[in-house]
């Protein structure tokens, strides 16, 4: 099923307007890294949030395909206007989640003097282990039409009950990722190979004190440009691909656990003469 999930996912991004939330999201990081080469890694993080204010405008669009079956620009805008509410809210209501949980955490651990060295095990461990059943809460809510606590709820129990195939899409996601990754840092060498030579030379002190500022000096405007440009092809294939690939998992399965508990179940037990039933 996995399989074909992915199958599907490929085959829905034949429709131009299935790569709009990549092409987006991908344009979002490379602006990203041109805006803190020309003004500033400090403006360049404040304008990140407009950009991606209107990123679930276009998951929403992208989920809304994979649901009807269309792929036409009309219906992919139309799904981004209804379904824009359904993915923002999930979305951040997991997120701040994560935090809470994180600062609830760490407070007991700061009184006992243990804060510090336990922040980035946290940082790592507790988005993980949330974000593992609260994954398809933004799909639960456009497919099916979920408010927000129950599109999580509904999550939770999709992964429960399809534990062993949500642990293989998982890997199978990560494993995309990392290709398109690798694929993309193998370019990202080649190309500005003799730029960051002097990289291989630098002592760990040296790593120690290498700023972004430093950083883009040496790459310079060019080097800056074709390092954004290779982000965002990277990113506009991976998060279109994935964001497919999880919208036609969700789907494949829900309708695998309809048919299942459609099925009708042999009665155990037999009639007396009177026609009553009695089970075994």
């Amino acid at each position: 099923m996995i399989a074909s999930s992915l199958l599907s996912a490929a085959a829905l991004l034949r429709a131009p307007a299935a790569w709009l939330p990549g092409i987006v999201l991908g344009g979002i990081a490379a602006g990203v890294v041109l805006a803190q080469y020309h003004f500033g890694i400090f403006l360049a993080e404040r304008l990140l949030i407009i950009p991606l204010a209107v990123l679930p405008f276009f998951m929403a669009g992208l989920l809304h395909l994979a649901d009807t079956g269309e792929t036409s620009l009309q219906v992919f805008f139309e799904g981004g206007m209804s379904g824009y509410f359904r993915v923002l809210l999930p979305v951040l209501l997991v997120l701040f989640g994560i935090v809470l949980t994180i600062l609830l955490i760490l407070i007991p651990l700061f009184i006992l003097g243990q804060g510090t060295q336990a922040l980035g095990f946290l940082v790592m461990t507790v988005p993980l282990s949330i974000l593992f059943f609260t994954f398809f809460s933004d799909t639960a809510a456009v497919f099916e039409g979920k408010p927000v606590f129950e599109s999580i709820r509904r999550s939770v129990e999709f992964v429960l009950r399809n534990s062993r195939a949500c642990l293989l899409f998982y890997l199978l996601s990560l494993g995309i990722a990392a290709l398109i990754g690798f694929t993309m840092m193998l370019a990202w060498t080649a190309v500005l190979y003799e730029r960051l030579v002097p990289l291989a030379g630098m002592t760990p002190e040296d790593m120690q004190t290498f700023t972004i500022a430093d950083f883009n000096e040496l790459l310079s405007a060019d080097g800056t440009f074709v390092t954004a440009l290779i982000l965002f092809a990277g990113l506009a294939v991976a998060f279109s691909l994935l964001y497919a690939f999880k919208a036609c998992f969700f789907r494949d399965s829900t309708v695998k656990s309809g048919e299942e508990e459609g099925k009708t179940v042999p009665l155990e037990g037999e009639y007396d003469s009177k026609g009553r039933y009695y089970r075994y």
